[in-house]
């Protein structure tokens, strides 16, 4: 009779490769695992053993034998790259498609790792982190809350990545329990796992303690940090723990632009990668094939939709194109968001997206903030002028709103912020003129006053630095503009 095959790591399927394939990602496993089915101490100078060692502790069944990890530390111990090794090995593992066995003790690996201080440990962490919520995924919150002392002096990072992206679920309100699968209903372990949608106290409680007791590493979030803090208003944690303190550094975090690591933190790998193709590879007209393909498979399923703030924040703070990429013809960043503005079908998503999109506005400071991160925003309202006006507009009501209400200690501090925006992107040549916004027909005339207003406010001058050219003497050429609007 012959043995039977080995467990498999992965779900199969017509779509999937076998393991023995060379190009999927189960082979050097499950080829490690033929060389050392058992992995033991005598094996600890075998090249294979990162790998044969992870498969053996992903597949093997409940209850885990202690002498695998006890093979794991000694190894590390030992030799000081295995620990990278065996991190990168389960790195290498594509986590939506693990089954639900595999996938728990990925969970287990993960703490062992962190409790041993293991190099490499972190961006195998950070990968769970950007794949919450899933089955089991409250391990993870009890293993960052077990260890947050050691993290915050030793890796802030990857605590204030934590910390983010807990808060950002919370705030997307997607914390449904995950459901049960066939593979995991006589595995002890999956039985166990709870999600993080089961024990929301804890997540609220360790993002509550974490702003408390380690908000300079929280700060290194950067300004989503008050953005998304706003976003939870109503929960009455979060409200006590801004009425106490938090207001008063809110508006010094402010300050500190979102860096591209966090704006990243908040989407999924697969999102990223998928987004990273379309504006690096995807030439204008061929792009909606590629966003149908993306709306059916990350915005089409229950919470989709509330993932696209998100979306747009990575877009504007996460993905610089350089010169090279932004002359070659790909679809532009601002194209991008705007498609992603008009799939919004809720008016509170919609909302999040234009804030999302207009919030380094608020705060952007010359020679501080970067102009990479506002130039979308700008981008999309000229753009959109000559055939959807109606954004444009839109856009620009929703800013001068945010001017008025979104802070309104420090309304004058706020518009200055917005009117230095325009003015660098009149003078890094971002935009010619503003002129095809104050003198473009197809605006409200309210609306053009509005921006000739602030650009012309506390300076006598402003609105003819911003606008390239004198408001009261416009040029032949900005008469043609008009007349081009107006078509």
């Amino acid at each position: 009779m012959p043995p039977p095959p080995p467990p498999r790591l992965l779900a199969g399927g017509d779509h999937h490769l076998p393991p023995t394939s060379a190009s999927s990602p189960e082979h050097p496993f499950l080829s490690a695992h033929l060389l050392l089915p058992s992995p033991s101490p005598a094996d600890l100078s075998s090249p294979h053993l990162p790998h044969a060692l992870a498969f053996s502790l992903l597949t093997h069944p409940s209850p885990l034998p202690r002498h695998l990890l006890v093979v794991l530390h000694a190894a590390g111990g030992r030799f000081p790259a295995f620990y990278p090794a065996f991190a990168s090995a389960l790195l290498s593992l594509p986590f939506p498609d693990l089954l639900p066995h595999p996938r728990t003790r990925l969970l287990l690996a993960a703490s062992e790792l962190a409790r041993a201080a293991a190099p490499g440990f972190a961006p195998l962490v950070l990968s769970l982190l950007r794949r919450v919520p899933f089955r089991g995924d409250a391990r993870l919150l009890e293993l960052l809350a077990e260890h947050a002392s050691f993290l915050a002096d030793e890796e802030p990072q990857l605590l204030a990545s934590a910390v983010f992206a807990f808060l950002r679920l919370l705030a997307k309100n997607r914390l449904a329990p995950a459901p049960s699968t066939v593979e995991c209903a006589a595995c002890e372990e999956c039985k166990n796992a709870k999600n993080l949608g089961e024990c929301r106290e804890k997540l609220v409680s360790f993002c509550t303690s974490m702003l408390r007791d380690h908000l300079q590493v929280c700060a290194l979030i950067g300004r989503d940090l008050v953005r998304t803090l706003h976003e939870l208003v109503l929960v009455p944690e979060f409200q006590v723990l801004w009425r106490d303190w938090m207001w008063r550094h809110a508006s010094d975090i402010c300050r500190i632009g979102t860096p591209s690591w966090c704006a990243a933190v908040a989407i999924s790998p697969e999102m990223e990668t998928q987004l990273l193709f379309m504006m690096n590879n995807v030439k204008w007209g061929d792009q909606k094939r590629y966003q149908l393909w993306f709306v059916r498979k990350h915005l089409m399923v229950p919470g989709g939709e509330e993932r696209i703030p998100d979306i747009v924040r990575f877009i504007c703070c996460g993905y610089h194109p350089t010169n090279e990429i932004m002359q070659s013809g790909v679809i532009a960043r601002w194209a991008v968001i705007g498609w992603l503005l008009t799939s919004c079908s809720k008016g509170y998503v919609q909302a999040n997206v234009k804030l999302a999109l207009f919030y380094d506005w608020l705060f952007f400071e010359e020679g501080k903030g970067s102009i990479m991160n506002i130039e979308p925003a700008m981008l999309l309202m000229l753009n959109s002028l000559s055939q959807y006006s109606d954004i444009t507009n839109m856009l620009l009501e929703f800013l001068f709103l945010l001017i008025e209400h979104y802070d309104v200690q420090r309304k004058e501090a706020v518009a200055q912020c917005v009117r230095n925006a325009f003015r660098v992107l009149v003078r890094k040549g971002v935009v010619p003129s503003l002129e095809l916004l104050t003198c473009c027909e197809k605006l409200s005339p309210l609306l053009r006053q509005k921006l000739v207003a602030i650009l012309s406010s506390n300076s006598p001058g402003a609105a003819e630095e911003g606008c390239g050219r004198p408001i009261d003497n416009i040029s032949k050429e900005t008469e043609l503009k008009k007349r081009v609007c107006s078509n």
